[in-house]
C-alpha cells in the first residue's frame, strides 16, 4: 500500500469518527466508538477488500502484495511503484512552466490538460481597515457578508468556519470552540483538535441575528468555498483595490492575526486563536508594524471590544 492510499484511509476514519461524534454514536460506556476501516467501506457501500472472502481476489486483481517497510518505516519502493501504476504518473498533469506577468509578484502557467494556473510569490498580503469596509460595501449579498463577518472576527481557515455549528456558541460566555480544525499530520495529529476562544461583544450579537432561526446542530451558513471566492474577486475589483490577484480566503486569516499583532495582543494568544506555532506565525503570517494610528482605530472599531 503507497503513502497516499494510507492517508486516504486515514481521512476516511477521521472523517466517519467526526460523524459518529456529531451523530452521537456511542458504546454503552458512553464513549465514543472510533470507527474501523472495514466500518468505513461498508458505510460507503464498498465492499471490505481485507476479508478473508475478498482480500486474495483483489490482490490478484490489483496485483498488490503486502506492504514491505525498511528500517525506518518506511514504505518500500516497489509499493510507490504499485501505487504509481494504478494511479497514474500525475507528474505531467500538475507540471507547471510559469510565466512572468504584467504584476510583479504574480506568475501563471498552463498545465499539460490546458488548466489555466496561477501562483502568488508574495502571499502576506493583508487588509488595511479602510481597504475592508470598501471591500466590505462591494459585497453583493448578505450571505457573503456574513461569510466574510465571520472569517475576520475569528481568523479561522475556512473550512473551519464553514462547519461552525449554533451549539459551537457559548453565547453566555462569549466564546467559540471550532471543532473542526486542521489536521497536522506532520506534528503527529491523527484527529482534530478544537480550539476555544474569546468574541467580542459586537461580534456575538450578530451572530445571535445569524443563529436566530437556527437548530443546534445547523451550520451557521456560510458560502461555499468557490461561490465565496468568486464573490471575493468582484468585490475587491469593485472596491478598487488594484492587487485584488494578491488575495484569497486564506488572506482574511493572516489579516486577523496582524489586526492583533498591531493592538499588541500577545503572540501566545494569537497563536492559540490561529492554532500556530510561533515560528509557523512569524514565517507566515506576521508582517511588520506599519499600520497609522488611523488604522489602529479603524481596527477597532471592526474587531470591537475583542481589541482591549
Amino acid at each position: 500500500m503507497g503513502n497516499l492510499q494510507i492517508e486516504l484511509k486515514r481521512h476516511k476514519l477521521q472523517q466517519q469518527f467526526l460523524e459518529q461524534v456529531e451523530l452521537g454514536n456511542h458504546s454503552q460506556d458512553g464513549n465514543v466508538t472510533e470507527p474501523t476501516l472495514k466500518d468505513v467501506q461498508t458505510i460507503k457501500g464498498r465492499p471490505d477488500i481485507n476479508s478473508p472472502e475478498n482480500k486474495s481476489n483483489t490482490k490478484a486483481k490489483l496485483g498488490l502484495t503486502k506492504p514491505q517497510y525498511n528500517s525506518f518505516g518506511a514504505v518500500s519502493e516497489a509499493d510507490d511503484e504499485n501505487a504509481t501504476r494504478l494511479m497514474g504518473d500525475k507528474t505531467q498533469d500538475t507540471h507547471l512552466d510559469l510565466k512572468d506577468t504584467e504584476h510583479q509578484e504574480l506568475k501563471v502557467g498552463v498545465k499539460s490538460n490546458g488548466q489555466k494556473y496561477s501562483v502568488r510569490t508574495n502571499r502576506k498580503r493583508f487588509f488595511y481597515p479602510n481597504e475592508w469596509n470598501n471591500f466590505l460595501d462591494c459585497l453583493a449579498s448578505p450571505k457573503q457578508k456574513l461569510s466574510f463577518d465571520i472569517l475576520i472576527n475569528t481568523g479561522c481557515r475556512y473550512n473551519e468556519g464553514f462547519n461552525i455549528r449554533k451549539r459551537d456558541i457559548d453565547f453566555e460566555r462569549g466564546t467559540l470552540t471550532l471543532k473542526v480544525t486542521k489536521i497536522k499530520a506532520k506534528k503527529g495529529q491523527k484527529f482534530p483538535e478544537p480550539r476555544t476562544f474569546r468574541l467580542s461583544t459586537q461580534f456575538l450579537e450578530r451572530l445571535k441575528k445569524y443563529s436566530k432561526n437556527l437548530n443546534d446542530g445547523d451550520k451557521i451558513g456560510m458560502l461555499s468555498a468557490p461561490a465565496l471566492n468568486i464573490a471575493m474577486k468582484k468585490a475587491l475589483i469593485k472596491a478598487g483595490i488594484e492587487d485584488f490577484y494578491m488575495f484569497s480566503l486564506h488572506n482574511v486569516r493572516k489579516t486577523h492575526g496582524n489586526w492583533l499583532n498591531a493592538h499588541e495582543v500577545t503572540i501566545v494568544n494569537i497563536c492559540k486563536r490561529l492554532g500556530h506555532d510561533y515560528n509557523t506565525f512569524l514565517g507566515s503570517y506576521a508582517s511588520a508594524d506599519i499600520f497609522q494610528d488611523k488604522d489602529r482605530e479603524g481596527i477597532k472599531e471592526i474587531l470591537g471590544d475583542l481589541i482591549k
